[in-house]
């Protein structure tokens, strides 16, 4: 018998570029199964193993009620809603399952990813994203969630563009939203307020028309600083003068009881303003493994 996995670690999923821009649609309920289960995997992982966890385990990480028909009912939903992904230089496409199987029993949860989806979530190299289930969990739209991560994917440049058509495609919408007024209402204009709120990136949508159809929609893709904000004032008021981290060159940074990052080393130097300001960037990025965190995190 497999050993019973902890869900309750682990915030971050990878996935392959091709899997963030795969055809598939899911409801709220079932990507974030998908997505609880990503965060199971490990970097040194060759092969995918029978995932083990309880059902308060996953309720826990969700942040939902389950019970065991629930459970079964929102499974076999997932398990008819495959992905469809194209083949690279072709017209050819592939439709996977993303898992092979689940077993429930007395509150214990059994399941696997499907040995085809190998490629685009393990030893992965080139193009993949990582994304935090801490920033889309408390999104409840399915499509904030797709959105966001087909964004994440291009924070670093400012921005994306879409064809309508190619957005719509892609996130499988059923044809009440067709047309785009109602996918703007219901899709784009939430999908917008949600990030906004919830994530680490803040966007903006913009419309380019042909004649007087909107023809293509463009995402201006920022890093939400209010989360740099809230996440500095909870290091200077709850960690002062404690390790944060640990550099490159092996010297400790910590926050002094003024709020202002220093080397805790015989110097006690100040980081200057554009150093510091790159420091509270990498940090906010990398918290989970911060120093201070540990205790909390293990």
């Amino acid at each position: 018998m497999s050993k019973t996995t902890d869900l309750t670690k682990r915030n971050y999923t990878k996935q392959q570029s091709i899997i963030i821009n795969a055809r598939y649609a899911l409801s709220s309920s079932e990507i974030d199964i998908v997505l609880t289960l990503l965060t199971a995997i490990h970097a040194e992982d060759k092969d995918f193993k029978d995932y083990q966890f309880t059902l308060k385990d996953l309720e826990i990480k969700t942040k939902r009620s389950w019970n065991s028909k629930q459970l079964k009912e929102t499974i076999k939903s997932l398990m008819s809603k495959p992905l469809e992904l194209p083949k690279e230089g072709s017209t050819g496409w592939t439709i996977i399952n993303w898992f092979s199987f689940f077993d429930y029993e007395q509150g214990l949860i059994t399941c696997r990813f499907d040995k085809r989806l190998k490629p685009f979530l393990l030893d992965l190299k080139g193009r993949f994203i990582i994304g935090n289930i801490e920033h889309l969990l408390p999104m409840r739209s399915s499509y904030s969630k797709r959105i966001y991560l087909l964004l994440k994917e291009y924070h670093k440049f400012g921005s994306r563009k879409f064809e309508v058509e190619e957005l719509m495609n892609l996130l499988k919408v059923p044809k009440s939203l067709n047309i785009y007024n109602r996918f703007k209402e219901k899709v784009l204009v939430r999908a917008e307020a949600d990030i906004n709120k919830f994530t680490d990136i803040t966007i903006k949508l913009t419309e380019k028309k042909l004649g007087r159809k909107v023809k293509w929609i463009t995402f201006e893709i920022r890093k939400n600083e209010e989360d740099l904000k809230a996440f500095i004032r909870n290091i200077r008021e709850c960690y002062p003068n404690q390790k944060l981290i640990k550099t490159t060159m092996g010297k400790i940074i910590k926050c002094s009881t003024k709020g202002l990052l220093y080397y805790a080393d015989e110097s006690m130097a100040d980081l200057d303003k554009e150093t510091a300001l790159k420091m509270w960037h990498w940090m906010h990025e990398n918290r989970k493994s911060l120093l201070c965190y540990q205790t909390v995190c293990n």
